[in-house]
């Protein structure tokens, strides 16, 4: 099997246009799954992958039984399932995504639809929320710093006046962590029933947190944290050196993040997800952010332990989720 070393555009093109290679590719890192194993319908036979011209991609696995001949498509379980989309088209975009490449680009070079490229790099971001979820760990400890604090997102509705439309966000970043360990969430208010909880979820016990004066916040002493404030009326570092600003920079890059023109409400928790992987997982310079995202799809899209658990699996496809629109 083919040794993948990192991959510009040009050898990702020189990947998809050899069928072998591309399969190698594919199959070596876990986006598509190798069924050599014995079938599961008829408990005789052997899975194995046989050519079909009658498939786009001129591949199928097939029990070898001439009693079963039980068989079903290369792209199931995975991130291509449900797609009309070939292999190398969806590769092709999961690539200019990992890259930020604005998507009136990519419908330029793919000559593919708004529709579809928009749909893409939405699953892109959902393959994103549920790495979050499934990885999520608390941060902070005794002996950390944790800052928190809430910021609008959103526009003023009118030129001038105070109304301004959008949501509520509410985040925490552990000082001095590298990558930075950070959390944010949209919140429909910020009263201390919703914050606390959020708090306890995210932040370990004996954690000093660091925030300003708000009124909701005043019970975190009471539930086992070191609470330490600064009154921005006032000033932004305080006397004894508590301060937010950590967590006030990182509002301007996570709304910078954002697309100018905008996004729906139930849209901003996929875009808070694509910000804490990009941030985690592809933030060096050097690092090849293609791959690094390659790496995290078979976290979500894989072979369920058995077909009684696949009802109850946290895999996901194309062609079962919801269309999501910016």
């Amino acid at each position: 099997m083919e040794r993948h070393s990192a991959v510009n555009f040009e050898k990702l093109c020189d990947i998809c246009r050899v069928q072998p290679r591309l399969f190698d590719f594919l199959y070596s890192h876990k986006l598509l799954i190798d069924f050599t194993e014995k079938c599961e319908h008829c408990d005789s036979g052997t899975v194995r992958l046989v050519t079909d011209s009658r498939r786009p991609d001129n591949y199928i696995w097939r029990c070898d039984n001439r009693n079963c001949r039980d068989q079903h498509t290369i792209c199931k379980y995975s991130f291509f399932s449900g797609s009309k989309l070939s292999l190398e088209q969806i590769l092709k975009i999961v690539y200019f995504w990992a890259h930020k490449y604005p998507q009136e680009l990519v419908i330029h070079k793919t000559k593919l639809s708004n529709h579809t490229v928009i749909d893409f790099y939405n699953f892109c971001r959902e393959v994103c929320s549920i790495v979050i979820e499934k990885q999520s760990e608390q941060i902070g400890g005794p002996g950390k710093v944790v800052e928190i604090d809430e910021s609008k997102f959103g526009k003023r509705k009118y030129n001038r006046g105070k109304r301004v439309e959008g949501v509520w966000v509410f985040g925490g970043i552990e000082r001095d962590s590298n990558p930075p360990k950070c959390f944010f969430e949209t919140v429909e208010d910020r009263s201390a029933a919703t914050l606390i909880p959020i708090i306890k979820r995210w932040i370990l016990p004996g954690t000093t947190i660091s925030s300003d004066c708000w009124k909701a916040y005043s019970s975190l002493q009471e539930e086992g944290y070191i609470h330490a404030t600064v009154n921005h009326s006032i000033q932004f570092v305080s006397e004894t050196g508590t301060h937010t600003n950590n967590i006030e920079s990182r509002w301007n890059s996570l709304k910078k993040s954002l697309p100018k023109f905008g996004t729906q409400k139930h849209f901003y928790n996929f875009y808070f997800a694509e910000y804490c992987i990009r941030t985690k997982f592809l933030h060096s310079p050097s690092s090849d952010k293609f791959l690094d995202f390659v790496k995290l799809i078979p976290i979500i899209y894989h072979k369920p332990v058995s077909h009684a658990s696949v009802a109850s699996s946290s895999h996901v496809s194309i062609g079962s989720i919801s269309r999501l629109r910016k």
